[in-house]
């Protein structure tokens, strides 16, 4: 899955569970600072079957996240090291990008893959390295990941920014409306929206190259509910609007794509 909806997908959906996980953790009662911090639970989501599709798939999907000390996190996000300081964090790490297949995926798959894609390859899962910072202004949070991909076929760069504004309607219900954009270089357009002259030959597309620039724009709301002082339930529901050379892509059948789910938690 492409970082335009991790962002979008990468898994957009997952990445929104793991985020979510840990608001939903942080809402509750917090671990000592020496302390394991541990969310897991499953849920439900819908998504594209890839970036640009206009057909759906429902899948299971599993939440957590693991931090220890307040330093180093691991969840769908990737593998974290960080450091805080009053209303910043600044760190690195690893993270993982399920890939694209030119087949269609069963509902248990993390990748994306559709048969309309057939000719033009498997872009195969790739490891990226990340670099991000957060801060809080006022009540609201900002935050920016970049990472570079380093893969058989992927070997982009993208760089996300976004914002949220968590709101405290009771004690136990927080809703959180979040906004954000997506940059992605030469390389990881053309891997992921482009159309070689063999791709055309072999799947029928035209020729397409794809510029790098600001891929999509997304909003979306998500709430966590505290159930009990550890059972937690969440949703979210995001929509991203493509932008462009990933809209005007000839395997761009949507402008648009959105990832809605909802699952239950437990914090340890």
């Amino acid at each position: 899955m492409s970082m335009v909806l991790r962002p979008l997908l990468s898994c957009g959906v997952v990445l929104a569970l793991s985020g979510t996980a840990l608001a939903a953790g942080r809402a509750q009662d917090s671990a000592p600072a020496d302390a394991f911090d541990i969310v897991a639970g499953a849920g439900v989501a819908m998504r594209p079957t890839y970036i640009g599709s206009d057909r759906y798939r429902v899948s299971p999907v599993p939440l957590v996240s693991v931090r220890w000390n307040d330093m180093v996190a691991l969840s769908a996000e990737g593998l974290r090291v960080y450091w805080n300081a009053d209303r910043l964090t600044v760190g690195a790490g690893l993270t993982f990008d399920g890939g694209r297949d030119e087949k269609d995926k069963n509902a248990f798959s993390f990748g994306s893959g559709d048969d309309r894609l057939r000719g033009l390859g498997k872009v195969d899962a790739s490891v990226g390295y990340q670099v991000f910072a957060s801060y809080r202004l006022w009540r609201i949070d900002l935050d920016a990941t970049a990472i570079k991909y380093d893969g058989n076929q992927n070997k982009g760069l993208v760089v996300r920014a976004g914002a949220a504004l968590p709101i405290h309607l009771t004690n136990r219900l927080v809703i959180t409306p979040h906004a954000s954009a997506t940059w992605a270089n030469d390389r990881y357009m053309q891997t992921f929206f482009g159309v070689s002259d063999e791709q055309a030959l072999r799947s029928g597309f035209a020729r397409f190259d794809a510029r790098g620039g600001v891929s999509g724009v997304t909003g979306g709301l998500k709430a966590n509910y505290a159930i009990t002082n550890h059972w937690f339930a969440t949703a979210d529901v995001s929509t991203t609007a493509l932008m462009g050379d990933a809209k005007h892509s000839p395997l761009s059948f949507s402008n648009s794509a959105t990832i809605a789910f909802t699952a239950i938690g437990y914090h340890f």
